[in-house]
Protein backbone atom coordinates (compact mmCIF):
# COMPACT_ATOMS: atom_id res chain seq x y z
CA UNK A 1 0.00 0.00 0.00
CA UNK A 2 0.89 3.49 -0.63
CA UNK A 3 -0.47 5.73 2.43
CA UNK A 4 0.23 9.60 2.92
CA UNK A 5 0.45 10.86 6.79
CA UNK A 6 -0.66 14.40 7.22
CA UNK A 7 0.41 16.21 10.51
CA UNK A 8 0.17 19.96 11.56
CA UNK A 9 3.52 21.98 10.82
CA UNK A 10 2.94 23.73 14.56
CA UNK A 11 4.12 19.88 15.15
CA UNK A 12 7.12 20.74 14.88
CA UNK A 13 7.95 23.37 17.09
CA UNK A 14 8.48 20.62 19.92
CA UNK A 15 11.32 18.29 20.03
CA UNK A 16 9.09 15.45 21.78
CA UNK A 17 5.62 15.77 19.96
CA UNK A 18 3.69 12.58 20.88
CA UNK A 19 1.61 12.72 17.91
CA UNK A 20 4.49 12.91 15.69
CA UNK A 21 6.06 10.44 17.49
CA UNK A 22 3.13 8.24 16.73
CA UNK A 23 2.91 9.12 13.13
CA UNK A 24 6.42 8.45 13.45
CA UNK A 25 6.61 4.98 15.28
CA UNK A 26 3.35 3.91 13.06
CA UNK A 27 5.33 4.59 9.38
CA UNK A 28 8.83 3.28 9.85
CA UNK A 29 6.79 -0.08 11.24
CA UNK A 30 4.91 0.38 7.83
CA UNK A 31 7.96 0.67 5.68
CA UNK A 32 9.08 -2.36 7.51
CA UNK A 33 5.90 -4.52 6.84
CA UNK A 34 6.43 -3.86 3.28
CA UNK A 35 4.03 -0.74 2.74
CA UNK A 36 5.53 3.01 1.25
CA UNK A 37 4.84 6.03 3.38
CA UNK A 38 4.89 9.40 2.05
CA UNK A 39 5.29 12.03 4.93
CA UNK A 40 3.10 14.76 3.29
CA UNK A 41 4.99 18.02 2.94
CA UNK A 42 3.17 21.21 2.08
CA UNK A 43 6.19 22.55 -0.33
CA UNK A 44 5.68 19.83 -2.26
CA UNK A 45 2.33 18.86 -4.93
CA UNK A 46 1.19 15.07 -4.65
CA UNK A 47 -0.58 12.87 -6.89
CA UNK A 48 -3.34 12.31 -3.92
CA UNK A 49 -5.05 9.73 -5.99
CA UNK A 50 -2.25 7.33 -6.21
CA UNK A 51 -2.56 6.84 -2.40
CA UNK A 52 -4.22 4.14 -1.02
CA UNK A 53 -5.05 5.20 2.42
CA UNK A 54 -4.50 9.27 3.28
CA UNK A 55 -4.30 9.30 7.09
CA UNK A 56 -4.50 12.98 9.27
CA UNK A 57 -3.02 12.99 12.73
CA UNK A 58 -4.22 14.92 15.10
CA UNK A 59 -7.03 18.15 15.57
CA UNK A 60 -5.25 19.92 12.82
CA UNK A 61 -6.19 23.67 12.61
CA UNK A 62 -6.59 22.82 8.33
CA UNK A 63 -8.54 19.78 8.59
CA UNK A 64 -11.82 21.06 7.19
CA UNK A 65 -10.53 22.94 4.29
CA UNK A 66 -8.30 20.09 3.59
CA UNK A 67 -10.41 16.94 3.89
CA UNK A 68 -12.89 18.90 1.69
CA UNK A 69 -10.41 19.68 -1.00
CA UNK A 70 -9.11 16.66 -1.13
CA UNK A 71 -12.21 14.65 -1.31
CA UNK A 72 -12.73 15.41 -4.61
CA UNK A 73 -9.56 13.26 -5.62
CA UNK A 74 -9.74 10.69 -3.14
CA UNK A 75 -11.70 9.80 -0.34
CA UNK A 76 -10.13 7.19 1.43
CA UNK A 77 -9.36 9.94 4.33
CA UNK A 78 -8.75 8.77 7.81
CA UNK A 79 -8.45 10.34 10.96
CA UNK A 80 -6.61 9.69 14.53
CA UNK A 81 -8.62 12.95 16.43
CA UNK A 82 -6.17 12.58 19.63
CA UNK A 83 -8.68 13.42 22.23
CA UNK A 84 -6.80 14.02 25.36
CA UNK A 85 -9.24 15.87 27.69
CA UNK A 86 -11.19 15.97 31.21
CA UNK A 87 -14.33 17.39 29.68
CA UNK A 88 -17.56 15.52 29.82
CA UNK A 89 -18.76 14.13 26.95
CA UNK A 90 -21.63 16.50 26.94
CA UNK A 91 -19.51 19.58 27.30
CA UNK A 92 -17.12 18.40 24.90
CA UNK A 93 -20.32 17.90 22.32
CA UNK A 94 -21.36 21.39 23.06
CA UNK A 95 -18.23 22.62 21.90
CA UNK A 96 -18.36 20.63 18.94
CA UNK A 97 -22.12 22.31 18.21
CA UNK A 98 -20.70 25.94 18.26
CA UNK A 99 -19.71 27.86 15.34
CA UNK A 100 -20.62 29.49 12.10
CA UNK A 101 -18.81 28.71 9.07
CA UNK A 102 -20.52 31.96 7.51
CA UNK A 103 -18.83 34.10 10.63
CA UNK A 104 -15.24 32.39 10.56
CA UNK A 105 -16.60 31.36 14.41
CA UNK A 106 -15.26 27.92 15.28
CA UNK A 107 -13.63 25.83 17.99
CA UNK A 108 -11.13 23.11 16.72
CA UNK A 109 -14.04 20.42 17.78
CA UNK A 110 -16.33 22.10 15.72
CA UNK A 111 -14.18 22.01 12.89
CA UNK A 112 -13.79 18.33 12.92
CA UNK A 113 -17.71 17.98 13.34
CA UNK A 114 -17.86 19.59 9.86
CA UNK A 115 -15.47 17.52 8.08
CA UNK A 116 -16.75 14.69 9.58
CA UNK A 117 -18.68 13.99 5.93
CA UNK A 118 -15.12 14.07 4.78
CA UNK A 119 -13.59 11.16 6.57
CA UNK A 120 -13.92 7.54 5.96
CA UNK A 121 -12.66 6.46 8.83
CA UNK A 122 -11.75 7.07 12.67
CA UNK A 123 -8.65 5.72 14.61
CA UNK A 124 -8.75 6.09 18.05
CA UNK A 125 -6.03 4.64 20.53
CA UNK A 126 -8.98 4.02 23.92
CA UNK A 127 -12.18 2.78 24.62
CA UNK A 128 -12.21 6.26 26.47
CA UNK A 129 -11.42 8.60 23.25
CA UNK A 130 -13.90 5.79 21.37
CA UNK A 131 -16.77 7.23 23.60
CA UNK A 132 -15.58 11.11 22.30
CA UNK A 133 -15.65 10.14 19.11
CA UNK A 134 -19.24 8.62 18.47
CA UNK A 135 -21.02 9.85 21.16
CA UNK A 136 -19.88 13.93 20.86
CA UNK A 137 -19.02 13.81 17.13
CA UNK A 138 -21.59 11.61 16.51
CA UNK A 139 -19.91 9.12 14.59
CA UNK A 140 -21.40 5.53 13.65
CA UNK A 141 -19.52 2.73 15.45
CA UNK A 142 -18.77 1.21 12.32
CA UNK A 143 -16.57 4.12 10.99
CA UNK A 144 -14.25 3.92 14.22
CA UNK A 145 -11.64 1.63 15.08
CA UNK A 146 -9.13 0.92 17.79
CA UNK A 147 -5.74 0.84 17.23
CA UNK A 148 -3.67 1.27 20.74
CA UNK A 149 -0.83 2.58 20.63
CA UNK A 150 2.42 0.46 20.89
CA UNK A 151 5.57 0.68 22.90
CA UNK A 152 8.35 1.77 20.68
CA UNK A 153 11.46 0.03 22.67
CA UNK A 154 13.36 -3.09 22.10
CA UNK A 155 11.61 -5.97 24.17
CA UNK A 156 12.94 -7.05 27.73
CA UNK A 157 13.25 -10.50 27.31
CA UNK A 158 13.43 -11.46 31.37
CA UNK A 159 12.06 -10.04 34.21
CA UNK A 160 14.57 -7.79 35.62
CA UNK A 161 16.49 -7.21 39.18
CA UNK A 162 14.11 -4.24 40.55
CA UNK A 163 15.48 -1.62 43.17
CA UNK A 164 13.40 0.18 45.84
CA UNK A 165 12.37 3.29 43.80
CA UNK A 166 9.38 4.98 41.56
CA UNK A 167 10.36 6.59 38.45
CA UNK A 168 8.35 8.96 36.42
CA UNK A 169 9.16 10.70 33.06
CA UNK A 170 7.51 13.42 31.05
CA UNK A 171 7.96 17.25 30.38
CA UNK A 172 8.02 17.94 34.64
CA UNK A 173 6.83 21.39 34.56
CA UNK A 174 3.76 20.76 32.55
CA UNK A 175 0.77 20.76 34.77
CA UNK A 176 -1.57 18.07 33.14
CA UNK A 177 1.43 15.81 34.52
CA UNK A 178 0.61 16.36 38.15
CA UNK A 179 4.25 16.25 39.73
CA UNK A 180 4.81 18.48 42.08
CA UNK A 181 1.30 15.86 43.72
CA UNK A 182 3.73 13.31 43.45
CA UNK A 183 6.66 14.43 44.56
CA UNK A 184 4.97 15.85 47.73
CA UNK A 185 3.55 12.04 47.93
CA UNK A 186 6.90 10.76 48.11
CA UNK A 187 7.79 13.18 50.99
CA UNK A 188 4.80 12.36 52.93
CA UNK A 189 5.04 9.00 52.55
CA UNK A 190 8.74 8.59 52.44
CA UNK A 191 9.64 7.01 49.07
CA UNK A 192 12.49 7.52 46.68
CA UNK A 193 11.13 9.05 43.93
CA UNK A 194 13.66 9.79 40.35
CA UNK A 195 12.42 12.03 37.95
CA UNK A 196 13.58 12.01 34.56
CA UNK A 197 12.51 14.44 31.54
CA UNK A 198 12.75 17.70 30.12
CA UNK A 199 11.58 21.28 31.71
CA UNK A 200 10.03 24.37 30.13
CA UNK A 201 12.18 26.81 31.95
CA UNK A 202 14.21 26.91 35.05
CA UNK A 203 11.70 29.75 36.41
CA UNK A 204 8.69 27.14 36.30
CA UNK A 205 11.01 24.81 37.91
CA UNK A 206 11.45 26.57 41.33
CA UNK A 207 8.82 24.75 43.13
CA UNK A 208 10.27 21.01 42.10
CA UNK A 209 13.48 22.30 43.02
CA UNK A 210 12.49 23.75 46.46
CA UNK A 211 11.14 20.56 47.46
CA UNK A 212 14.46 18.48 46.27
CA UNK A 213 16.31 20.57 48.04
CA UNK A 214 14.60 20.08 51.12
CA UNK A 215 13.94 16.09 50.65
CA UNK A 216 16.96 13.93 49.24
CA UNK A 217 14.67 11.45 49.21
CA UNK A 218 13.66 12.84 45.44
CA UNK A 219 16.56 12.98 42.48
CA UNK A 220 16.33 14.63 38.77
CA UNK A 221 18.24 13.02 36.52
CA UNK A 222 17.03 15.76 33.33
CA UNK A 223 16.56 14.77 29.77
CA UNK A 224 17.98 11.27 29.25
CA UNK A 225 18.53 9.20 26.41
CA UNK A 226 17.25 6.51 25.29
CA UNK A 227 19.65 3.79 26.84
CA UNK A 228 19.43 6.16 30.23
CA UNK A 229 15.56 5.49 30.04
CA UNK A 230 15.73 2.02 28.95
CA UNK A 231 18.20 0.73 32.16
CA UNK A 232 16.09 3.02 34.89
CA UNK A 233 12.87 1.18 33.38
CA UNK A 234 14.91 -2.12 33.93
CA UNK A 235 15.75 -0.84 37.39
CA UNK A 236 12.61 1.04 38.86
CA UNK A 237 10.17 -1.08 40.94
CA UNK A 238 7.37 1.27 40.12
CA UNK A 239 6.58 3.92 37.34
CA UNK A 240 3.60 6.61 38.02
CA UNK A 241 2.18 8.64 36.34
CA UNK A 242 -0.78 10.43 38.01
CA UNK A 243 -1.90 12.70 35.43
CA UNK A 244 -4.89 15.05 35.86
CA UNK A 245 -4.81 14.67 31.92
CA UNK A 246 -3.20 11.97 29.75
CA UNK A 247 -4.30 10.30 26.47
CA UNK A 248 -2.42 6.92 27.06
CA UNK A 249 0.66 7.82 28.64
CA UNK A 250 3.08 5.55 26.74
CA UNK A 251 6.25 6.03 28.90
CA UNK A 252 4.32 4.10 31.22
CA UNK A 253 3.14 1.25 28.67
CA UNK A 254 7.27 0.99 28.56
CA UNK A 255 8.13 0.86 31.63
CA UNK A 256 5.38 -1.76 32.37
CA UNK A 257 7.17 -3.65 29.02
CA UNK A 258 10.45 -3.70 31.79
CA UNK A 259 8.67 -4.99 34.64
CA UNK A 260 7.72 -1.88 36.67
CA UNK A 261 4.38 -2.10 38.59
CA UNK A 262 2.05 0.65 37.03
CA UNK A 263 0.41 3.62 39.56
CA UNK A 264 -2.10 5.65 36.94
CA UNK A 265 -4.42 8.32 36.79
CA UNK A 266 -7.85 6.75 36.95
CA UNK A 267 -8.70 9.53 34.37
CA UNK A 268 -9.27 8.67 30.67
CA UNK A 269 -8.27 6.34 28.34
CA UNK A 270 -4.20 5.28 30.14
CA UNK A 271 -5.89 2.66 32.57
CA UNK A 272 -7.37 0.60 29.68
CA UNK A 273 -3.36 -0.63 29.03
CA UNK A 274 -3.42 -2.61 32.04
CA UNK A 275 -6.30 -4.64 32.77
CA UNK A 276 -6.77 -5.49 36.20
CA UNK A 277 -3.02 -4.96 37.09
CA UNK A 278 -2.58 -1.67 37.33
CA UNK A 279 -3.07 0.63 40.58
CA UNK A 280 -5.17 3.97 39.63
CA UNK A 281 -5.64 6.62 41.11
CA UNK A 282 -7.57 10.35 42.18
CA UNK A 283 -4.60 12.47 40.90
CA UNK A 284 -5.89 15.32 42.61
CA UNK A 285 -5.53 13.11 45.86
CA UNK A 286 -1.91 13.24 48.00
CA UNK A 287 -2.43 10.27 49.74
CA UNK A 288 -4.05 8.08 46.97
CA UNK A 289 -0.76 8.63 44.95
CA UNK A 290 1.11 8.08 48.28
CA UNK A 291 -0.47 4.79 49.20
CA UNK A 292 -0.89 3.44 45.65
CA UNK A 293 2.99 4.21 45.03
CA UNK A 294 4.03 2.07 48.61
CA UNK A 295 1.63 -0.83 47.58
CA UNK A 296 3.30 -0.78 44.52
CA UNK A 297 6.44 -1.13 45.92
CA UNK A 298 5.74 -4.40 47.92
CA UNK A 299 3.37 -5.81 44.98
CA UNK A 300 4.39 -9.27 43.56
CA UNK A 301 1.14 -10.05 41.87
CA UNK A 302 1.30 -8.15 39.12
CA UNK A 303 4.78 -8.75 37.39
CA UNK A 304 6.24 -10.52 35.20
CA UNK A 305 2.23 -11.09 34.34
CA UNK A 306 1.81 -7.39 33.35
CA UNK A 307 5.21 -8.15 31.16
CA UNK A 308 3.65 -10.50 29.55
CA UNK A 309 0.37 -8.89 28.48
CA UNK A 310 1.55 -5.67 27.23
CA UNK A 311 4.20 -7.57 25.32
CA UNK A 312 0.92 -9.72 23.77
CA UNK A 313 -1.34 -6.62 23.06
CA UNK A 314 0.98 -3.79 22.53
CA UNK A 315 3.83 -5.02 20.38
CA UNK A 316 4.74 -2.60 17.91
CA UNK A 317 4.62 -5.44 14.75
CA UNK A 318 1.29 -6.62 16.06
CA UNK A 319 -0.49 -2.90 16.43
CA UNK A 320 0.43 -2.34 13.06
CA UNK A 321 -0.91 -5.23 11.46
CA UNK A 322 -4.01 -4.15 12.56
CA UNK A 323 -4.03 -0.77 11.32
CA UNK A 324 -2.95 -2.10 7.89
CA UNK A 325 -6.27 -4.40 8.34
CA UNK A 326 -8.29 -1.47 8.89
CA UNK A 327 -6.37 0.47 6.10
CA UNK A 328 -7.22 -2.62 3.60
CA UNK A 329 -10.79 -2.64 4.26
CA UNK A 330 -11.31 0.87 3.48
CA UNK A 331 -9.26 1.09 0.66
CA UNK A 332 -11.06 -2.20 -0.72
CA UNK A 333 -14.43 -0.88 -0.13
CA UNK A 334 -14.39 1.80 -3.07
Amino acid sequence: MIIAYVISESYSTSVFNGIKVQAETWADELERQGHKVIKVNPWESHSWENYDIIHIFGPCEFIYTFSASLSVRNNRIVLSPIIDTIQSLWKYRLVSLWGCKRLRLASPNYTIRQSRKYIKHWLVRSKYEYEYVNKSYDVPSGQISIIPLSYRIQECDDYPAKEHFCLHVSRLTDDRKNVLRLMKAAVKYNFKLVLAGSISSEDDFVPFRKIMKEYDNIIYLGRVSDEKLIDLYRRAKVFALPSINEGVGMVAVEAASYGCDIVVTEIGGPKEYYGDMAFTVNPYNIDEIGKAVCKAMVNMNSQPKLMKYIKVNYRLSKCVKDLVKVYTEIAHNE
